[in-house]
């Protein structure tokens, strides 16, 4: 009988729905965060064959019986989320395309699109983890009215004078669904992904156009309250389906059994 294993299937897949959505609720008020999305497939399917002609009278037609549904990844939706004013300077989100280029305390490379970088104590444009802005851009000691303009330039008062700090860089990815999440909000570059494409916050590499610098702006989540409880509500739905399938399959198996007796 198929239909305690398709049921069972059925439950796995929901369950990894239901983990996936809950996660997008819990980070709806997380910066920058990028909702993931479960994506399902068809199981293999099994072939069956009618009664035979000679004992019907018919032609036998083979035909396919579905063995239940698997998970077939968890991609990321890269919506932009809505850009919401603040009152610091060095709060920064990208309007379109690419992301932050960051360096971790491992040294590896990360990329990130939450903007809310602060002064290190050597005066160098960090995270709230604490890994470096990439290239190093490092604010003099002083330094007063600190701006960064869409093109991500970075100036601010040195002295009394109007200086040039630094040049932020925005880096693209041609299939940036191929990324890899990590911690923190951060991704990590992968073959699906591509080759990372650094240039300036609106230049065009290519195919691809990196996205501008929005200044005392902050990139929320994309998650849709109203949609992932909708979607919540609907997995949770299936998951109890496929769990009455499973009690009707043992309640089939039991008379069965009692049939043989």
């Amino acid at each position: 009988m198929r239909l305690l294993g398709t049921g069972a299937a059925g439950i796995r897949a929901q369950q990894m729905a239901i983990d996936t959505i809950g996660n997008n609720i819990a980070n709806v008020n997380t910066l920058g965060y990028k909702e993931g999305q479960v994506d399902f497939a068809e199981a293999l399917a099994t072939g069956t064959q009618t009664a035979d002609q000679k004992f019907t009278g018919n032609k036998s037609i083979n035909t396919g019986v579905g063995a239940g549904v698997l998970t077939n990844g968890i991609g990321t939706n890269f919506q932009q989320g809505t850009l919401a004013p603040t009152d610091s300077p060095l709060d920064l989100g990208i309007d379109g395309a690419g992301f932050f280029q960051v360096k971790t305390a491992d040294g590896t490379t990360a990329y990130t699109r939450a903007g809310n970088f602060q002064l290190d104590g050597t005066g160098q444009l960090a995270d709230m983890q604490g890994n470096l802005l990439q290239p190093n851009i490092t604010v003099p000691a002083g330094a007063t009215d600190i701006k960064v303009s869409a093109n991500g330039e970075v100036t601010g008062d040195v002295a009394g004078a109007s200086t040039t700090i630094g040049q932020i860089s925005l880096v693209g990815f041609q299939n940036p669904e191929g990324l890899e999440k990590k911690a923190d909000n951060l991704y990590a570059a992968t073959v699906n992904s591509g080759a990372p494409q650094v240039g300036r916050p609106g230049s065009t590499l290519g195919a691809l156009t990196l996205g501008t610098i929005r200044g005392q702006s902050l990139e929320q989540s994309n998650v849709d309250l109203a949609a992932s409880m909708t979607d919540l509500i609907q997995a949770q739905r299936a998951y109890q389906l496929n769990a009455r399938l499973i009690s009707d399959g043992d309640q089939m198996w039991g008379i069965a059994n009692t049939i043989r007796r």
